[in-house]
């Protein structure tokens, strides 16, 4: 089932000698969190804008499955929240105030208000601070608050624009977990962070702007798909060992005594290991495992010289 689709999506800004978003093509099922990655500037705010309805594309389309003939505007405000990078509440009233206030405005009746606010006090763990002013709260505290009143209208799909900026690692991991409960209850989440760490644990689908295109990766292609072999050894490696390293049939980089071999099949990791037992030097730490996105993005950096990030 699909969430929304974008196709052939386009967008320039008023005056701009250039398109802000270029041919972008994302398809997300329900359930599915799509990871939003990319430098600054590189178009993530405006494609969150144009699916919130607040910018209309210069060309393309986007579909939202089972909009049951709303539309884009009526559908965005009844079934999409959005968790915004700044604290979107009233730092002078308290948790549940702020949580009774926008719960108003959401069409329910009384008793429904009600049943939401305790159900999102409960899944965000606010109960602890309920009669505090929004003002005195920690960060944690802060950002579970924000979350909780998107979650207020019990939205279909939810977005997230960095929402655990500032925030202990007990608080993210809280706030991760939540995150992951929602997906399993079949809610949609569209996930923007600069803590590349979190947008592989979460993310199903990951897509990397820059300059307004989109870079799909996909780190599970796969069983060894992006592995990577890293090798830390006790001594310099000599000229001969370092030349040896150009005819192996993969990306090999070495630096400080240190070797990170880019592994796409099983051939690939044997003839790795076989150079190493050839060489008998002295290894202080050897690992295997999947590439991390943070190490594949500053590899997509590298290739396509992004500046900032």
């Amino acid at each position: 089932m699909s969430a929304f689709e974008i196709t052939d999506l386009e967008y320039r800004y008023t005056n701009a000698s250039s398109f802000a978003l270029q041919g972008i093509n994302i398809h997300l099922k329900t359930g599915q969190c799509l990871g939003l990655i990319g430098p600054n500037g590189s178009g993530k705010s405006t494609l969150l804008s144009i699916l919130s309805g607040l910018l209309t594309p210069t060309s393309g389309t986007v579909h939202f499955g089972h909009n049951d003939g709303l539309t884009l505007a009526k559908f965005v405000q009844k079934n999409v929240a959005l968790v915004p990078q700044e604290y979107a509440f009233y730092a002078q009233l308290s948790v549940e105030q702020n949580l009774q206030y926008f719960v108003s405005l959401c069409g329910f009746n009384r008793t429904e208000r009600q049943l939401r606010v305790l159900t999102v006090s409960q899944q965000c763990q606010l109960q602890a601070v309920i009669g505090q002013k929004a003002k005195f709260l920690s960060g944690g505290y802060k950002r579970r608050l924000n979350l909780a009143i998107a979650l207020l209208k019990d939205p279909k799909i939810l977005y997230l624009d960095e929402p655990t900026v500032g925030v202990d690692p007990v608080s993210r991991g809280n706030i991760l977990s939540l995150l992951s409960e929602l997906k399993s209850q079949g809610k949609t989440i569209v996930y923007t962070s600069h803590l590349l760490a979190e947008v592989q644990n979460i993310g199903d689908e990951i897509v990397m702007l820059n300059q307004g295109k989109a870079h799909y990766l996909n780190l599970n292609n796969g069983p060894n798909e992006h592995k990577r072999l890293s090798v830390e050894f006790a001594h310099s490696l000599s000229d001969s060992s370092i030349n040896q390293l150009s005819s192996l049939p993969m990306k090999v980089e070495y630096k400080d005594k240190h070797i990170e071999a880019y592994i796409s099949s099983p051939e690939e990791l044997f003839s790795m290991l076989t150079l190493l037992n050839h060489w008998k030097h002295d290894i202080l730490n050897i690992h295997y495992d999947q590439t991390s996105l943070t190490q594949y993005y500053l590899n997509h950096m590298e290739k396509n010289d992004i500046t900032e990030y």
